[in-house]
């Protein structure tokens, strides 16, 4: 075996490639036609490290960029087919029997399979979250939206973020410094307020002009004191950190959130998985660029979240090495990215027959469907065509040649699979463990050639409960 026998690779996706200038990456990230981008702030060759930023914290217009960067950038291009092991990306000289020594093939499981004929994919479904969701509603019944509120950002939080601030200014060699519980609860419902009441500067919460003045902010706590908390806010001991975690900083709040997340158990049916974008401008390794997203720039988070918009678990992506991840991903690694990071979000269920999941196609794979349903988790999600085992459904261009609601579907008798291929406005791919083609069920689409809406055949009563409930993470973004 010879280098020839590999697919080429990348550079910029393998090393990456360094700017001295954040505009010059940009202008290269702009013309490139990858979608995920990582961008890596190199820090500069100093002694001396700081955690403040060189900007004017006053401006509440954060869609500003920063002007540039202390140090170098270095801009990592992922590839579309997420982490592809390198086994993967063998070019087969030949069509024929593998020459390969039986030692090197790879995959010791049943090949799956095909079969257009209807299997059965019923699986165990047990409704004990009814009795969690009774117990929640005894929990919070009758409390006021702020009592919610500290069920999840508990005295813990508050004693914790206390401590680490106090202990912060002592580092900074401000031993006067003090912070209570009910200052940060004051200091964290003016930035709560902040977020819906929107003003230019920071300052203006507490001018005396009658355009802009806000008497409740004012009178709950004074400016300094205010930019005096902001400026010692701290989550963690910065004598204790895990360099290797590039969100050392905030991993204690991410454990204590999705602890009390948690505390009533998973109490929804259906559960969704998915990425979100938290806006964020300034300068951090761990910030993302994902082109045709809402929120090109900010922190990618990986949610759990119920058909209500209720997040049970979440965690910060860091980048391609797990190091970030607190939990360690028990998965294959043959597994794509998206499908580990499925079975992580996963691990806080203790009756996976209690629930269904649903995802979308950076999640969904062959491999991840039957791992699920050997774990007792139904599952249904759109599905890309490289990641379906060589299903035998027939191409995008084979399937435009028909009239919109045909649908393909092929069954796999080994691990009892079940994936569709319908045309709609575009041709979507489905994969479920679980539910079937029957009973078909229609949908209203817009006609362009008669101008008025019609009624197609939808393939399988699962596509709409897909769609359903993914406005679980829309309402959680929201």
């Amino acid at each position: 075996m010879d280098t020839s026998d590999f697919q080429s690779i990348n550079p910029a996706s393998f090393y990456g490639k360094r700017y001295k200038r954040l505009g010059t990456a940009l202008d290269d990230i702009a013309s490139t036609s990858q979608h995920n981008v990582n961008i890596v702030l190199i820090p500069p060759e100093v002694d001396t490290l700081t955690d403040e930023e060189d900007i004017n914290e006053d401006e509440c217009d954060v869609r500003d960029f920063p002007n540039d960067v202390p140090g170098e950038v270095e801009v990592h291009y992922d590839s579309d087919d997420d982490n592809i092991p390198l086994s993967e990306m063998i070019v087969q000289a030949n069509q024929g029997p593998s020459n390969l020594p039986k030692k090197m093939r790879t995959g010791t499981e049943a090949e799956p399979t095909w079969s257009e004929h209807k299997i059965n994919l019923e699986m165990k479904e047990t409704h004990g979250y009814v009795d969690r969701i009774n117990h929640v509603k005894e929990q919070i019944n009758n409390k006021t939206p702020v009592e919610i509120f500290e069920k999840l950002f508990d005295n813990d939080i508050f004693e914790h973020i206390a401590k680490q601030s106090i202990l912060y200014a002592a580092q900074k060699n401000n031993h006067q410094f003090t912070v209570t519980q009910d200052d940060l609860r004051i200091f964290i419902a003016i930035l709560v307020l902040s977020g819906y009441h929107k003003l230019p500067r920071e300052r203006l919460f507490w001018s005396l002009d009658e355009d802009v003045s806000i008497p409740c902010v004012s009178t709950a706590m004074s400016r300094n004191r205010f930019q005096e908390i902001k400026k010692y806010l701290h989550f963690a001991d910065n004598s204790k950190l895990d360099k290797s975690d590039k969100l050392y900083k905030m991993r204690p709040m991410v454990t204590m959130l999705n602890k009390n997340f948690q505390q009533w158990g998973i109490f929804h049916p259906h559960l969704s998985i998915d990425e979100a974008m938290v806006k964020y401008y300034g300068h951090h390794s761990a910030k993302q660029f994902i082109r045709g997203k809402p929120v090109r720039f900010g922190y990618k988070e990986w949610m759990l979240c119920s058909s209500t918009g209720y997040c049970y678990n979440f965690d910060v992506y860091c980048g391609a090495k797990p190091s970030c991840i607190e939990t360690e991903i028990k998965a294959k690694p043959t597994l794509p990215l998206g499908s580990r990071v499925v079975l992580e979000l996963l691990e806080c269920v203790t009756e996976p027959s209690d629930h269904t999941v649903f995802f979308d196609n950076y999640f969904t794979s062959y491999d991840i469907l039957k791992t699920l349903r050997e774990k007792g988790f139904r599952a249904t999600g759109t599905a890309r065509d490289n990641r379906i085992k060589n299903c035998p459904l027939p191409s995008k261009s084979e399937v435009n040649k028909k009239e919109r609601g045909h649908f393909f579907h092929m069954y796999d008798k080994t691990n009892n699979l079940l994936f569709v291929k319908w045309k709609d406005n575009s041709i979507v791919t489905m994969a479920t463990n679980y539910d079937t083609i029957e009973p078909l069920s229609k949908v209203k689409r817009w006609s362009s050639a008669q101008k008025k809406k019609l009624m197609y055949h939808s393939p399988t009563y699962f596509l709409d409960i897909t769609r359903q409930w993914e406005v679980s993470i829309f309402l959680i973004k929201a």
